[in-house]
C-alpha cells in the first residue's frame, strides 16, 4: 500500500469510526456509498476495526447493516509521560500474566498506541519486549522486601522508558553500599519484588538489582542503545528467579 493509499484509508477509518459511534444500525450499502467505497472494501475496513478492539454487530441479507455493540466514550485525554509509561507497563504485565478475562490485551495496546505520534509507537512496542513476570519469590525473600520510595520508582521507570543512564546508590544483602551508573535495559516482576536488569558500562556486563535496594536514583542526560533482552533474562537465574 502506497503512502497516499495508506493516508486515505486511515482517514476513511476515522470517518467510519466516528459514524459508528452513534450506536445506530447502518445499512452496508448506504454506508459504503457515503464513504465512496465498495461494500467489499467496507467489510475489510470493518474487519480492521474489529482487530483494533471495536465490538461490532452485523446482519446480512437485504437491509443488512452494522452497528456498534458497546463503546464507552472517553473523549481525548492528556497524559504526562510517566502516566503513559505506568499504563503501558501495567497493560504489558497484565498481558504477560494472563489477567484479562477476554484476552484482549493486544487490541487494547494497539488502541492505546494510536494516541501517540507514529514516531513514538515503536518505542511503545519495545516496552512490552523489555518487561516480564516470573514466579513469585520465596516467602523468606518476601519477608526481606522493603518499601520503594516513589521518587526512586519514578526515576527508574523514566530511565527505562527514555533509555537514559541512571545513577544510584545500591545496598546489597550484606548492607554494603556501592555507587552505580547503569543502563536500565529490562524490568522484571517476581512478586512482590521488582528487579532492574541492567548493563553496567563500567564493568561491561549484565547486573541485576532489586528495586527496593536502590537509593538516591538520579537521571543522567546520556542515552543508551537497547541490547538483546535475552541476555538479561538469562541472568535471572543468578538471583534465583525462575521465569
Amino acid at each position: 500500500m502506497t503512502h497516499s493509499a495508506h493516508h486515505l484509508r486511515a482517514a476513511r477509518l476515522e470517518t467510519l469510526s466516528a459514524r459508528l459511534s452513534d450506536g445506530e444500525m447502518h445499512a452496508i450499502e448506504a454506508l459504503a456509498a457515503e464513504l465512496g467505497v465498495s461494500p467489499r472494501t467496507l467489510f475489510r475496513d470493518l474487519a480492521l476495526l474489529r482487530e483494533q478492539g471495536w465490538e461490532l454487530e452485523s446482519s446480512s441479507g437485504k437491509g443488512g447493516g452494522v452497528r456498534i455493540l458497546q463503546r464507552w466514550p472517553s473523549g481525548r485525554i492528556t497524559l504526562r509521560s510517566e502516566d503513559a509509561v505506568e499504563l503501558l507497563m501495567s497493560l504489558a504485565l497484565a498481558e504477560s500474566m494472563g489477567l484479562s478475562p477476554l484476552g484482549r490485551h493486544e487490541a487494547l495496546r494497539r488502541q492505546f498506541a494510536r494516541c501517540f505520534a507514529p514516531a513514538d509507537r515503536s518505542r511503545i512496542g519495545q516496552l512490552r519486549q523489555r518487561l516480564r513476570t516470573a514466579s513469585p519469590v520465596s516467602r523468606w525473600v518476601q519477608g526481606t522486601a522493603a518499601p520503594v520510595a516513589a521518587e526512586v520508582r519514578s526515576r527508574v521507570y523514566q530511565a527505562f522508558a527514555d533509555q537514559r543512564l541512571l545513577s544510584f546508590s545500591y545496598v546489597d544483602a550484606q548492607q554494603q553500599s556501592s555507587a552505580r551508573t547503569v543502563e536500565v535495559q529490562c524490568l522484571l516482576l517476581a512478586w512482590p519484588l521488582w528487579y532492574v536488569l541492567a548493563w553496567d558500562p563500567q564493568r561491561q556486563g549484565v547486573r541485576t538489582f532489586r528495586l527496593d535496594r536502590v537509593r538516591d536514583a538520579q537521571l543522567r542526560e546520556e542515552r543508551f542503545a537497547l541490547r538483546p533482552p535475552a541476555i538479561f533474562w538469562q541472568a535471572c537465574s543468578d538471583v534465583g528467579v525462575t521465569l
